[in-house]
């Protein structure tokens, strides 16, 4: 952009000096004619380097696909949803006394934007963690969310190993 906007003025400055300098009003038109002539096709010549001002593919070739971009809200939704889900548990839990490692939970919100929980999956990591707050846990979650959504507890892998070696 640059170089045309310097060109362009070059071009101006040659076509003034030029038209002061003329000695006669006798060719006043030809020389008018030369000199409009010359200072077109030196803006001509600055505005055809630049290959993006006469692109014009980019404007013919637009995308005019559809974006849908309810996928993204959605997932975006399911998560924050989930957030919340999992903030209010844990809080319900703690008042109990109870810890879980992680709160895994199932979600799905529907085409029609209803949004259903499947499953919550409390995880422990400690043996004594699980034998003593499952049961407890599982009933806490459930009063949370309701009888339709499937809470369970289990331990983590490392957890499991540890009670099998037991």
């Amino acid at each position: 952009m640059k170089e045309m906007l310097f060109s362009i003025c070059a071009a101006a400055v040659i076509t003034a000096i030029y038209k002061a300098l003329i000695p006669s009003d006798k060719f006043s038109a030809q020389i008018k004619l030369l000199v409009a002539c010359f200072f077109a096709v030196s803006v001509i010549n600055a505005v055809s380097g630049l290959n993006a001002a006469w692109d014009f593919s980019d404007i013919l070739a637009a995308d005019t696909s559809y974006n849908d971009y309810t996928v993204q809200v959605f997932g975006i939704a399911e998560e924050k949803t989930a957030d919340a889900l999992r903030n209010v548990i844990y809080e319900k839990l703690a008042e109990e006394g109870i810890f879980p490692d992680k709160i895994y939970i199932d979600m799905n919100i529907s085409s029609g934007g209803t949004i259903s929980i499947s499953e919550i999956k409390l995880v422990f990591g400690s043996v004594s963690d699980f034998d003593s707050y499952a049961q407890r846990a599982v009933t806490v979650t459930g009063h949370i969310v309701g009888s339709g959504t499937g809470v369970t507890a289990e331990l983590a892998p490392q957890a499991k190993k540890e009670r099998e070696g037991q």
